[in-house]
């Protein structure tokens, strides 16, 4: 084990954590409004756009996400052609993205949506009865008890979203996964196990400042629950 080699290209990948950071973090965020909508519509079963919601979720979670990064990045370009719009071709950087939006919107809707649904059905009764408007039960009632529940489910949908960024070197980004493939092949394979090694540390430590985050979201979104129930009971108790 060559701990000098490791040391001594750490400094090339770090150059290229940004890029699969700005992988991770523009997925997540789009994903999650993408997933917001999806929820909502399967919440309310609203006909038509129930069915769509429920094929496309089972599409994204049947479907291989190499396979999906495949269709996306060669797929694309032809379906906008097919839409009138001449496109020879698209980034490898913009499939991903919008293939990984796609994909955690899916995920992170069946997160969201059981989040709704746990919240008990005296909540929405209580918040009716207490004269508030549906933004408002939204956020000051069901939202703030939804935060704790969903919490964890989303983290490990970033976590999840974290491991699947390494497979977007497959279409031709250069991330830390791809930069890994370029530096091993060009030591012709001698030092594979220090390359990957490397690697290793290096998603091990996004991912546990990531779990770090959701941890400390999660601790204080409980305080927030507990407070937010407070003030509602003794609402409840001054309009009695």
């Amino acid at each position: 084990m060559d701990l000098q080699y490791m040391i001594s290209i750490l400094p090339e990948f770090l150059r290229v954590i940004p890029i699969t950071m700005l992988v991770v973090v523009v997925s997540a965020v789009f994903g999650f409004l993408l997933s917001v909508p999806v929820a909502g519509i399967r919440i309310r079963k609203v006909p038509v756009l129930n069915l769509i919601t429920d094929l496309y979720i089972s599409f994204t979670r049947s479907i291989p996400i190499l396979l999906q990064l495949f269709l996306f990045f060669f797929g694309i370009p032809v379906l906008l052609q097919l839409l009138g719009f001449d496109v020879t071709n698209i980034s490898a950087m913009t499939a991903a993205i919008v293939c990984l939006i796609i994909y955690n919107g899916a995920y992170m809707s069946e997160v969201i949506r059981p989040a709704y649904l746990a919240i008990e059905k005296g909540q929405h009764e209580a918040a009716e009865s207490l004269g508030y408007t549906r933004f408002q039960k939204l956020t000051k009632i069901i939202i703030p008890q939804m935060t704790p529940i969903a919490l964890p489910g989303l983290g490990n949908a970033i976590i999840h979203l974290i491991h699947d960024s390494s497979l977007v070197f497959a279409i031709g980004v250069v991330d830390i996964m791809g930069l890994a493939t370029i530096i091993s092949s060009g030591s012709f394979g001698m030092q594979q196990v220090e390359v990957f090694l490397t690697v290793a540390f290096i998603y091990w430590g996004i991912s546990f400042a990531s779990e770090q985050i959701i941890r400390y979201l999660e601790r204080r979104k409980k305080r927030v629950l507990n407070r937010t129930g407070y003030e509602m009971k003794e609402e409840a108790e001054y309009n009695v």
